[in-house]
């Protein structure tokens, strides 16, 4: 069993990774979210990375200028820590999420959105 600093650091780590994929996804850079929420981007890099962990005042800050609930921060987070995804993957995720926001044609979303539940559907078998 995993000691209880184990379990709380990959908990900040998961945290962290939330605030850098949404703030890459909005396309603002650590420094524009140091300004707006008044503090370093220096700080903003070690909460991205888990070095430091976030207080509850300051991650309500963080979901508000992200745009997010402060949930988000906790979707899918079990007191195990689901496997963490690569920086990679992460990254190819964000990619293809804007650029699925640029397109205009619903049936195109639609048929990109059946695509990948294809695809997705027939990994798993």
């Amino acid at each position: 069993m995993a000691r209880k600093s184990d379990i709380l650091q990959k908990i900040d780590r998961n945290i962290g990774k939330k605030i850098k994929s949404r703030r890459i996804f909005l396309g603002m850079s650590r420094q524009e979210l140091a300004e707006k929420m008044a503090i370093t981007q220096q700080q903003i890099q070690k909460y991205e990375t888990g070095i430091n962990r976030i207080s509850a005042s300051r991650l309500l800050g963080l979901a508000e200028a992200l745009g997010v609930t402060i949930t988000y921060f906790y979707d899918n987070l079990t007191s195990n820590v689901a496997e963490e995804m690569s920086e990679e993957g992460q990254r190819m995720c964000i990619e293809v999420a804007r650029n699925f926001m640029k397109i205009d044609n619903k049936g195109f979303k639609s048929a990109i959105n059946n695509l990948v539940k294809t695809l997705s559907e027939a990994s798993e078998a």
